[in-house]
This record gives C-alpha cells, structure tokens and sequence, in this order.
C-alpha cells in the first residue's frame, strides 16, 4: 500500500478523549433551555468533534494532518461557545471552566499525536529509500574513491552487495569505505572523510575509526579536530 495507516493504539486516546468531552458538553447544556441557539450549536460541535476523531482510524499521514486541524478547530469553537454560555449565566462559572481547561489539554494531546505522525512519517520514508540509497554508494564509489588495482575494486563491490538486513555486514561496508578512503587519502582528517561517506554521522565514522585503529589497520595523529589518520 503507497498509504500508510496509523496505528490504532494512537487513535484510541484521541478517540476516548473526544466522546469524554461531548458526553461532558451534553451534561452541562441540559441546563440551558431547549430552545436556544447556543445549546444546539454546542451539541452539534460535540458531535461532529465525535465523528471526525473515528475518521482517525483508517487513513493516511496525509490526511491526518488535515483532519487534526478541523479537529482542533471544532475544539477551539466549543471553548468559545463555553465561554459566552458562561459569561451570559447559562451554566455555571464552575462547570465552564473545569471543561474548558479539559478542552485545553485535548488540544495539547492533538498536538502531540500530530508530530507522533509525522515521525512515523518521516521515518517510514526514510526505508523506502534506503535501498535507493545503498545502490547509489554501489554505483558512485569508484568515481568518488580512485581504485589503484581490480582486486580492491572487486572486494568493495562484494561488500557492497549485501543485504540491508545484515547489521554485522553493514558495518564492515563502513569500515571498508573509510578504509578505501583513507588509503587513496593518506593524512585525511575526519573533516575529509564524514563528507564522503554518504549514510554516515561524523559519531559513527569516529567509531569506525577507533575500531580500525584497533584492528592495527590505521594510525592516528594529534587529537580531537587536528587528528590525521594514515594506512598502518
């Protein structure tokens, strides 16, 4: 599926929030006479805020932002209706305004699972294009890193080949390409290399670093920003 549906753990606390608050608009509007404007307008809102929170449910990132703002819209409007019904004496001070600071909460919970839903978002694009972007490295390494014989060549695409899914592997290609690079750049500093090894934080090649070092397969000079590594 090209849409991704949320999940329905997130949508419940939205979902129990919002019948909570129109039971409550139902309980305090009794008071206020049957006929008046304000009193139908308020419960037609908690209605609506009702129905457009099961409307989470099944949906894609896209349209859950644009049905989050029409729900805090509703919300925002029945705070309003809640103050004028307040101030005009149709339900007690009390009562207006324990439920407006409720409203008030439910907005900030709006709030929080909107950006819960663009992480979800973001990171699922992310995956999608991580293929994308192994077989970009594959097909740009020998132009970005000269190649001094065949054998170096072959032994990099091999790596270079392996499944996603392997973290063990992953990490070899890493050391692999800082390696490469620091061979065909003798005296390159991390500065040099972060730029170069595309997927990377400057913490994870600093990583890979320590273990080449380790493994006697790289020397360091200097510390901290003036460190300069070298092939051992």
């Amino acid at each position: 599926m090209t849409d991704i549906i949320i999940k329905n753990s997130d949508f419940m606390d939205i979902y129990n929030k919002s019948y909570r608050l129109a039971a409550a608009v139902f309980l305090i509007s009794n008071v206020i006479e049957n006929n008046d404007e304000l009193k139908t307008k308020m419960k037609k809102l908690s209605l609506d805020l009702v129905s457009m929170s099961v409307n989470l449910k099944d949906i894609s990132f896209d349209q859950t932002n644009n049905l989050l703002r029409g729900i805090e819209k509703n919300a925002l409007e029945l705070i309003s209706m809640l103050d004028i019904a307040s101030v005009s004496g149709l339900i007690s001070e009390m009562n207006g305004r324990v439920i407006k600071g409720e409203f008030q909460a439910f907005i900030s919970e709006l709030n929080k699972f909107s950006d819960k839903s663009n992480e979800d978002k973001n990171s699922s694009v992310k995956s999608i294009f991580a293929d994308i972007n192994k077989l970009s490295i594959e097909n740009n390494f020998e132009k970005t890193y000269p190649i001094n014989n065949a054998s170096q060549s072959e032994v990099i695409k091999n790596n270079l080949s392996i499944k996603n899914g392997n973290g063990h592997k992953r990490k070899d290609t890493r050391k692999n390409m800082i390696l490469e690079f620091i061979k065909g750049h003798n005296n390159a500093s991390i500065k040099d290399i972060v730029p170069n090894i595309t997927g990377c934080s400057e913490k994870t090649v600093q990583r890979e670093l320590i273990a080449l070092i380790s493994e006697n397969k790289i020397k360091k000079v200097g510390e901290r920003r003036w460190s300069r590594y070298f092939v051992a």
